[in-house]
């Protein structure tokens, strides 16, 4: 039975908790808290792989995987972050700027 992935990783100073889990009705959800809030969520569906006669439940782990990794890489790219509320809010720069 595969149960899913939980990660803490501390980036520019902000811990982090990643956590995977599959869920029969809903896909692969991936949750990422930061200080007992979630700040972000990706749901994947999982219903190509669960119906598919070669399906075996380390493909599933693997999938559950890869999209683990995929958000922590993110947070570590900075495409995930804790809103910081010291700093003034200020409009995002224009993309290719």
């Amino acid at each position: 039975m595969v149960t899913g992935f939980n990660t803490e990783i501390v980036h520019q100073g902000t811990v982090y908790h990643i956590q995977t889990e599959t869920r029969r009705s809903s896909g692969i959800e991936t949750a990422v808290y930061v200080r007992g809030a979630i700040i972000h969520s990706v749901k994947t569906s999982h219903e190509d792989l669960v119906s598919s006669p070669d399906y075996t439940e380390e493909k599933l782990k693997k999938r559950l995987e890869e999209q683990h990794r995929d958000v922590i890489s993110r947070i570590r790219a900075g495409d995930i972050r804790f809103p910081d509320d010291s700093q003034p809010n200020s409009p995002a720069p224009p993309r290719g700027a």
